[in-house]
């Protein structure tokens, strides 16, 4: 009796533990989504990506003599003092996933390749009636804006997120 006694306490001690651990972490990504882009960091951060139109693809790079994907998207943020994660893979997980029917100004898209391993992202720059651009960094042409919904690019689509708002310190 006391041996059942003692292992239905650790079982209820035990879903107590993850309940407390799932809602520490609603609070954080809770506390993370509080604060989102306004209209005029979004401006502010285009005005920096825009500046870089037509700077040649360079693995690794995060100036003006090349950038790489994610590293367009790391100085977009570094010189607008958010703070960001600098790879791809880092910053896939660096907010809150968003449908394609409910992507917004200022969310970032992820793509595949023909193996489904994702190795690009851009940044969400516009959206029309039946058009979503993004701007990023393209290994053939530099830092361009291109159609999300056509072609290539709406073929090779993976995911979307909404990034966290972190202000650089």
């Amino acid at each position: 009796m006391c041996k059942k006694f003692f292992i239905l306490l650790l079982i209820l001690f035990f879903c107590q533990g993850c309940k407390l651990f799932h809602g520490s972490m609603h609070i954080f990504h809770k506390r993370n989504t509080l604060t989102t882009f306004n209209q005029d960091d979004l401006d502010q951060l285009f005005k920096m990506g825009f500046s870089y139109l037509g700077v040649p693809y360079r693995v690794g790079g995060t100036d003006k003599s090349g950038l790489d994907c994610s590293g367009l998207l790391f100085i977009m943020y570094q010189n607008s003092f958010f703070q960001i994660p600098r790879t791809t893979s880092q910053q896939l997980e660096f907010g809150l996933p968003v449908s394609i029917n409910q992507i917004q100004r200022g969310d970032w898209v992820f793509f595949s390749n023909s193996s489904g391993m994702i190795n690009h992202v851009g940044i969400v720059s516009n959206i029309k009636k039946d058009s979503i651009l993004f701007l990023h960094a393209s290994t053939s042409k530099g830092v361009r804006e291109d159609e999300l919904l056509k072609g290539y690019w709406h073929n090779s689509f993976a995911k979307a997120i909404r990034p966290f708002k972190q202000i650089k310190f």
